[in-house]
C-alpha cells in the first residue's frame, strides 16, 4: 500500500490549504465504513471523504458522488447533531504517522463554544473514526466500536478517554538529526537488511519509499546492516534528506505507476527514481489521485466479490452438463449397435420351424457375405415370435433414442460453449455495469432468478471498448454476449468484417470500413484484437476467423451471442495490441 505516513501528510497539506475555517454543511454516511462531510470555504464547496474499509481505509477530498441509504445510520446522525454549522479550526498529523486528527469549532445547546475532534487511524483492517471531545479526550462514538472481547489493549467506545493505539517505537524522519541517524545502525539487529531497516525504524515510511531510498543511494536492498560502510550510511542519510526536503518545501508529485498491462502498480506523492521505466499518469492533488486510483480498486473488489460465488454456480453447470453429454455420447454409441436387433429378429422369424436349444437358436446369418451361423439368445419365456417382436421393439427403441440423444448433445454441447463464453466474459469484467449485463443475461436465459438487488437493465451499456486502426477505421469489442448480440447485428454493417477467436470463448470484433478497402495491416490489428480478447490471449499465436458482415446468420432461438458463418478467412497473429490506439466511444 503506498498510502503512508509521508503521503498523508501531503494530503494534510492539501486539506490545511483548502478546509481551515471551512463550515461543515451536510454530513452523509453511504456504507458501515465511509463517511463524506460537506464544507463550504472561500467561496467554494468541498466533499471531504474519510472510509475505514480495510482494504482501502484513507481520508481525502473527492469529487466522487456516492448513493446514501434512505435511512441514515446512527452514526451519521450523531455526527450531524455535534458537527452541522461548526468550523474547522486544525487538521494535524499525529508523529508523522497514519493517523489524522481534525478539530472543530462547534456551539452546544447555551451556545457556548466547544472544540470536538475527529480522528482517522488509517491501520487495515483496525481502521477507525473515532469522535471525541477535544479537551476532556471523552469518546463521544466512534464509526467501529471496539470492545474488550475484541481488543484487551485499547477499547474504544462511548465514555471511555480516547488514547491513541500502541505503536512501535519509532524515529520521526521529520525531526531526526544525523547523530540520530547514525546511532539508529547501532540500535539495530545486524542482520537486518536495509530495506527493512528504514520502514522499520522510522514512523510514516512504507516499504514502497524504503526500496526508493536504496535506489538513490545506489546499495542493493537486500544488503545487511552488518554490510554498510561509513561511505553507505553518507550516501543513505543523503537519500533520506533529498526525500524529505521535498517534503518539507511541498514539492510534491502526484502519479500513479502502471503495469505493462496498463493495471495500477502503485502511486505516491513524489516522483519514485526506481519506477521511471513504468508508465506514469501524473495528477494535480491528492484528491484527483485517489479517486482515480481507488475507483479502480474498489470496482475490482465489488467484482470480485460478486463474480465468486456467480463462477462457482455456473462451474457447477458446466461440469453437470459435461458429464450429461459424456453419459449421453456413451448411450449413443449403445444406440448405433442397434441393428444387430433387428437381424435377430429377422433370422428368427426366418427360422420359426426350427427348435430352440438351451435357450438359443443358432442359424445362418443371411445378412453376413460368408453365411456363417449365428446364435440368438431366447428368453425362454417367450416363443420364437414373440422373441423376434422384442427384438424389433428394442431396436426401434435404440433408434428413436439415437435420434433424441444426437439432439439432447447437440443443445448440451451448445450449453457448455455457451456457459464457457459467459465464465470468459465474467474473468473479463472491468466494471460493475459490465457484471450488471450478464447477470442480466444469465436472467433472461433462465440460469439465474432475479434479486431484489439486481435492477433491471433499461438498456445495453452504450460505452464500448474501441480501438483506431492505423488508416482510421474504428475496430469495436464486445466485453459480454449481449454486447458481442450488439456490435454484430446492430452496430456492424454489411460491408464491415467480423472476427473471433477459432473455436475458443472470445470477444466478437468489428473493423468499421466506412466503405473503404482496408489495408493489409487492418486485418491483422483487427485479428489481435481478437486474439487478445479471448481465452488465447496468453498464448504465443491465436487463429483469427473472419469474414464481412453479411456473412453473419443467427440461428432461431439461439441463445445472445451465437452466430454461425460458412464463408470466412483464417489467420494466426499475436495477441498484443501494444501499438493499436484505444479510445472509449
Amino acid at each position: 500500500m503506498s498510502l503512508d505516513g509521508l503521503f498523508l501528510n501531503s494530503i494534510k497539506d492539501d486539506l490545511n490549504n483548502k478546509l481551515i475555517n471551512g463550515r461543515v454543511d451536510k454530513i452523509y454516511q453511504p456504507d458501515k465504513n465511509e463517511i463524506i462531510i460537506s464544507i463550504r470555504n472561500d467561496g467554494e464547496n468541498y466533499k471531504l471523504l474519510l472510509t475505514v474499509a480495510s482494504n482501502s481505509a484513507r481520508i481525502h477530498l473527492s469529487d466522487l458522488t456516492r448513493k446514501n441509504p434512505e435511512q441514515p445510520p446512527m452514526f451519521c446522525m450523531l455526527l450531524r447533531k455535534h458537527l452541522t454549522g461548526s468550523r474547522i479550526r486544525e487538521i494535524k498529523q499525529i508523529d508523522f504517522d497514519r493517523i489524522l486528527e481534525i478539530t472543530f469549532e462547534c456551539r452546544d445547546e447555551l451556545e457556548t463554544v466547544v472544540f470536538k475532534s475527529m480522528i482517522i487511524e488509517i491501520m487495515g483492517k483496525h481502521s477507525n473514526i473515532i469522535f471525541f471531545n477535544s479537551e476532556s479526550k471523552v469518546i463521544i462514538d466512534s464509526i467501529k466500536r471496539v470492545a474488550e472481547n475484541i481488543s484487551s489493549l485499547r477499547q474504544v467506545y462511548p465514555g471511555l478517554k480516547y488514547i491513541y493505539p500502541p505503536l512501535p517505537a519509532k524515529i520521526n524522519p521529520l525531526t531526526v538529526n544525523k547523530e540520530e541517524f547514525f546511532n539508529s545502525f547501532s540500535n539495530t539487529n545486524s542482520g537486518v537488511y536495509i530495506f527493512n531497516f528504514f520502514y522499520k525504524t522510522f514512523t510514516g515510511l512504507s516499504p514502497f519509499i524504503s526500496r526508493e531510498i536504496c535506489f538513490l543511494s545506489n546499495i542493493n536492498e537486500g544488503t545487511y546492516i552488518a554490510e554498510l560502510t561509513d561511505e553507505d550510511k553518507e550516501k543513505l542519510w543523503s537519500s533520506l534528506n533529498l526525500i524529505f526536503n521535498k517534503i518539507k518545501n511541498k514539492e510534491y508529485s502526484f502519479n500513479i505507476y502502471l503495469e505493462k498491462d496498463s493495471s495500477n502498480f502503485g502511486f505516491y506523492c513524489l516522483d519514485v527514481e526506481y519506477l521511471k521505466s513504468h508508465e506514469i499518469k501524473h495528477f494535480q492533488s491528492p484528491k484527483e489521485l485517489l479517486d482515480t486510483y481507488y475507483v479502480e480498486l474498489d470496482n475490482k473488489h465489488k467484482i470480485t466479490q460478486k463474480v465468486a460465488s456467480l463462477i462457482k454456480s455456473l462451474g457447477t453447470k458446466l461440469d453437470r452438463d459435461r458429464k450429461k453429454v459424456e453419459k449421453q455420447k456413451h448411450e449413443l454409441s449403445n444406440a448405433e449397435d442397434r441393428d444387430k436387433y433387428k437381424i435377430y429378429g429377422e433370422l428368427i422369424i426366418a427360422n420359426l420351424y426350427k427348435t430352440p436349444e438351451n435357450n438359443q437358436l443358432t442359424v445362418i446369418n443371411y445378412y453376413d457375405p460368408e453365411q456363417n451361423e449365428i446364435t440368438i439368445p431366447l428368453d425362454p419365456r417367450l416363443n420364437l415370435n414373440a422373441n423376434s417382436q422384442k427384438y424389433f421393439k428394442r431396436y426401434n427403441k435404440l433408434k428413436n433414442a439415437e435420434e433424441e440423444l444426437l439432439k439432447l448433445i447437440e443443445t448440451g454441447l451448445a450449453e457448455i460453449t455457451y456457459l464457457e463464453n459467459i465464465l470468459f466474459s465474467i474473468e473479463e469484467c472491468e466494471t460493475t455495469d459490465d457484471l450488471n449485463e450478464i447477470y442480466e443475461e444469465l436472467i433472461a436465459e433462465g440460469f439465474m432468478k432475479r434479486k431484489s438487488k439486481i435492477k433491471k437493465l433499461k438498456e445495453i451499456k452504450k460505452d464500448l471498448l474501441t480501438f483506431i486502426s492505423s488508416n482510421n477505421h474504428e475496430i469495436i469489442v464486445g466485453k459480454n454476449n449481449l454486447q458481442n448480440e450488439m456490435i454484430s447485428f446492430k452496430v456492424a454493417k454489411k460491408e464491415d468484417y467480423w472476427f473471433h477467436a477459432k473455436n475458443i470463448p472470445g470477444s466478437h470484433v468489428i473493423i468499421k470500413t466506412n466503405g473503404d478497402e482496408l489495408l493489409d495491416e487492418e486485418y491483422v490489428e483487427a485479428a489481435k484484437v481478437a486474439a487478445y480478447y479471448s481465452k488465447g490471449k496468453n498464448s504465443s499465436l491465436v487463429e483469427i476467423d473472419y469474414t464481412k458482415k453479411s456473412n453473419l446468420k443467427k440461428p432461431q432461438n439461439a441463445k445472445p451471442g451465437f452466430v454461425i458463418y460458412d464463408t470466412n478467412y483464417s489467420m494466426l497473429v499475436e495477441p498484443d495490441i501494444s501499438g493499436i490506439k484505444n479510445l472509449i466511444q
